[in-house]
Parts: C-alpha cells; sequence; structure tokens
C-alpha cells in the first residue's frame, strides 16, 4: 500500500521525478514577451523532523506545468492531471522561462493523506482543487517571480511516513510582494476531487 500511496504524492519530498518538454501558452496577439521565475525556497518544518526524513526532503522539490495562461502545482500524481505538469524544480531553487505576455492564474492541487486500500478512495476523501488561488500578470519585457515557500506543518505530518509541505505562494515584481497565500490547504473555495468536473482532472474514456 506505501508503494501507490508514495506514487500518488508528488512532493512530499519523497518522490523526485524528472522534467519534460516544457510547454508554454500561445503567443500574445502582440508578440511580446516577459519573464516567469518559479522560485521554491528551501523547505522548513515547525517540528524537528527524523534525520532519514530530512536527507530524503533535500533531494524533493515541486512539480508544475503552463499553459495557455493557466499555473498548476499538483500534490497528486500527474498521471491522474490532464494538464503538461513537466516542470521540476528542487526545494532552494529556481526556473525562468519566457512567456506571453498577459494575465496568468495558478491552481493549487492539494492531498491529504487517508489510510485506504483504494487509489480513488484515497483520491476521493484526500484530493482537492484550490482554482485561481494566485492572479499575476507577465509584463512585456519585466520579469515576475511566483515564490513558493514549503511549510512541513504539524497538522500535515501523517504517521513518521509522510511528509507534506505547505505551499505558501506570493507573487513578487516591480510594484512590490502580495500576501502569501497557501496553494494546497482545503478551504471554503475549495473543489473536492469527486465533485470537480473542471479540465484539469484526467477521466479515461
Amino acid at each position: 500500500m506505501r508503494k501507490w500511496m508514495l506514487g500518488l504524492l508528488l512532493q512530499a519530498g519523497m518522490v523526485v521525478s524528472v522534467s519534460a518538454q516544457e510547454q508554454a501558452p500561445p503567443p500574445s496577439e502582440t508578440g511580446e514577451t516577459g519573464t516567469l521565475v518559479v522560485e521554491i525556497k528551501p523547505f522548513t518544518s515547525e517540528q524537528e523532523l527524523p534525520a532519514k526524513a530530512v536527507e530524503q526532503l533535500k533531494s524533493g522539490g515541486l512539480e508544475w506545468g503552463v499553459r495557455d495562461g493557466k499555473v498548476v502545482f499538483t500534490m497528486v500524481g500527474k498521471q491522474f492531471i490532464d494538464f503538461p505538469i513537466n516542470h521540476m524544480t528542487r526545494y532552494g531553487q529556481q526556473e525562468s522561462l519566457p512567456l506571453p505576455a498577459g494575465e496568468y492564474r495558478v491552481t493549487g492541487i492539494g492531498l491529504e493523506m487517508h489510510t485506504s486500500f483504494s487509489v480513488n478512495k484515497v483520491l476521493e476523501r484526500g484530493a482537492f482543487f484550490n482554482e485561481d488561488a494566485v492572479v499575476f500578470r507577465i509584463e512585456p519585457g519585466k520579469t515576475t517571480t511566483v515564490s513558493i515557500n514549503p511549510v512541513i506543518r504539524k497538522d500535515a505530518i501523517f504517521g513518521s511516513t509522510f511528509y507534506v509541505p505547505t505551499l505558501m505562494a506570493s507573487v513578487r515584481d516591480d510594484a512590490g510582494e502580495t500576501p502569501a497565500v497557501a496553494l494546497n490547504v482545503r478551504g471554503p473555495a475549495s473543489i473536492a476531487w469527486p465533485q470537480y468536473t473542471g479540465p484539469l482532472k484526467f477521466v479515461a474514456k
């Protein structure tokens, strides 16, 4: 059971994957571009973690993708997501890429771990979508930074195996930095996996 549960969790710090070829939104009508920087800060924890867990987390990171004005960070395995999750940025590193100028919206796909022998049951009980949690603009010739601060909170440690960081996201540009927003914490606006009917959930046909 532990193996497939690890497969569900992309970013508990235990699972490392390889980036695929990037896909970007189509060019704007004017052809103007700016730069997006995704900055992943080193993870921190509200309580002391076992040395083995710390070593595993150090080699972890966050997977994300961007297409058609949407940026998605997911804690659910990308085999369940119908979106190009093709970037992997490690804790303490950053990645930049040129994007067409315009508005972009960030969605976080969270996962609360529950004990079950069924993958579908874990998704139904624990997975959820936070759509448009952060909105920002790419301005022509300028750089916009989406900064992610991964914090392992006491209430997000499941047993002694799964360490799930809370992804606190803020946007930094020439105007300053926005207040941080949690991308993967369930709230009143979250959409549970069974109720979600949008384009991000993979549905076998």
